[in-house]
């Protein structure tokens, strides 16, 4: 049989957006409930008043934050009394690049990444805020990237206490929170947690059936009919209903149709998915290995290259002296950073019953594989001040 070849100008895809993890779909199923509870608590913001502080649990890939998304986008189309920010934490890990993108949605453009202290940037913000009438809104979008080094908490004592040093400004925060250990009663201050004082919405893994529709409108949407054939799509739900991640199914239909194409096919097969789940299962550990900073990457690195050459797991000692001990490194700052990667889900730490009690590092599944090398130059980078609360941002 003669094979249809694609040609260069034709593809699958209707809507390649619509596989993306930002996008945001017209139906949005199986969160009513959820979607109900977060406008509850937004409801007082449109109407002036300070809102209801808002977390929302579930495992990843559950749909927080496409509510959020989705409700912030209801609330710019109705009032102007509300500016809502969405702040990724995986990308804007420090109080001066979260308060940055307040600045950015209030003036339209980012403030300079250095040379104005956190407090004027905060006394420009508020003094906008306050000039306009208007509430600020934030969510900070899978907190707990900033739990270590206590960033969060310090982070949310300055933005919930803003009223205190600028009268006036109204401000209420939404968290979202993937990790199940993550507690903020046990992550936060008592001080803190007084001010927070928020309800919680819970998102459920999706069922079968529900994985299954959401995924058929999403082809329907976005490739052209008969792409994905029965078994193909059956296999495709079956494995994101296995990993209980949604996205992971999204980022499978993107690479199988990308396969399809590259072989110059119409339609995807049950090895094109296959393929593809292989590729996108450890979707949640790519987004954490891409999340870390020079220094935090050049650790890991460090712990992947003594684990390839050894019989066994890294052991910390060893790890520390491939990166040149004290010359570069304290060995407080070395334990830091690998109890963040440790918390990251990165590599798992286990103390060894020997002399001195070391510590072996377990590189995790998935590590391996989403780890690609850093560029050159890049593992000396200077990092910023770990907290971020203070006025020097070169210190």
């Amino acid at each position: 049989m003669t094979r249809s070849l694609l040609m260069s100008d034709q593809t699958l895809f209707r809507d390649y957006s619509v596989f993306e993890i930002t996008h945001l779909p017209e139906t949005f199923n199986y969160r009513d409930t959820q979607l109900q509870d977060l406008a509850f608590a937004l409801r007082p913001a449109v109407r002036g008043s300070t809102p209801l502080n808002t977390v929302l649990r579930g495992p990843p890939g559950t749909g927080k934050t496409t509510a959020v998304r989705r409700i912030f986008a209801e609330v710019e189309e109705v009032t102007r009394v509300v500016v809502p920010v969405l702040v990724s934490c995986q990308l804007h890990r420090t109080a001066y690049a979260v308060y940055s993108q307040f600045y950015l949605a209030l003036f339209g453009q980012a403030p300079p990444e250095s040379g104005i202290p956190l407090r004027r940037l905060v006394g420009r913000i508020t003094q906008e805020l306050t000039r306009r009438g208007a509430v600020l809104v934030v969510c900070l979008d899978d907190a707990g990237y900033l739990v270590p080094e206590n960033v969060l908490n310090d982070l949310l004592a300055s933005i919930l206490r803003m009223h205190e040093g600028y009268p006036g400004t109204r401000t209420g925060v939404v968290l979202t929170i993937s990790d199940v250990d993550i507690d903020p009663v046990r992550c936060l201050d008592p001080a803190t947690l007084s001010v927070l004082q928020a309800s919680e919405v819970y998102f459920p893994l999706y069922t079968a059936g529900e994985v299954r529709e959401i995924l058929t409108h999403r082809i329907r949407a976005g490739l052209y009919p008969g792409v994905v054939p029965p078994a193909a799509l059956d296999l495709l739900v079956e494995r994101t209903n296995a990993c209980g991640d949604l996205r992971v199914g999204l980022e499978m239909i993107r690479r199988a149709v990308i396969a399809a194409e590259t072989d110059a096919r119409t339609e995807v097969t049950e090895e094109d998915v296959l393929t593809a789940y292989a590729a996108s299962r450890n979707l949640q550990v790519a987004m954490a290995v891409a999340s870390l900073d020079a220094g935090d990457r050049e650790v890991l690195d460090a712990v992947l290259a003594v684990g390839l050459e050894g019989d066994g797991p890294a052991i910390s000692g060893e790890v520390y002296e491939r990166l040149g001990g004290r010359a570069r490194m304290g060995y407080t700052q070395f334990h830091e950073k690998l109890r963040k990667l440790e918390f990251l889900r990165l590599v798992d730490l286990a103390v060894l019953r020997r002399r001195g009690a070391p510590r072996a590092i377990l590189v995790r599944e998935g590590v391996e594989e989403a780890v690609a090398p850093v560029p050159a130059g890049s593992s000396g980078a200077p990092a910023r001040c770990s907290s971020g609360m203070c006025d020097d941002e070169k210190c």
